[in-house]
């Protein structure tokens, strides 16, 4: 067990070293928003205001859709956890089945609502992902 737990938090802090690496690139960059007014705007594309409603509304439901994937993969790792360790109590079993139900569930809605909010955004404000109209 111990071993498992050293391997497990040497991947973890071993592949914080590249993730920091892509941040600090990234921060170091110029403005994407210059640039993308540089080249977007040669061949046509439109920026809009970062700082939109629609813009802050779109960046809001996307970090909670990502939230939301999260929890649900979470569950499925709970629910498979108490599936394995049920050892043929039918009780434990059911409830495992009525977890996994559940969550896909919910992700269906989840992932229909951004479906059809991001189809309005299109339609009435011409936002498509990223802002590019």
């Amino acid at each position: 067990m111990k071993k498992v737990f050293y391997f497990t938090v040497g991947i973890i802090l071993f592949s914080n070293l590249f993730f920091n690496a892509n941040i600090i690139k990234i921060s170091a960059a110029s403005s994407f928003w210059d640039g993308f007014d540089k080249t977007g705007g040669a061949i046509g594309y439109k920026l809009t205001d970062p700082r939109s409603l629609p813009q802050k509304i779109g960046k809001v439901l996307n970090i909670a859709t990502v939230f939301l994937g999260v929890v649900f993969l979470g569950l499925m790792i709970y629910a498979g956890y108490l599936w394995m360790l049920a050892r043929g109590n039918e009780q434990e079993v059911e409830k495992a089945k009525n977890i996994i139900i559940y969550a896909v569930i919910g992700l269906v809605v989840v992932l229909s609502a951004y479906a059809i909010t991001q189809t309005l955004y299109w339609y009435f404000y011409g936002i498509k992902y990223g802002g590019v109209q």
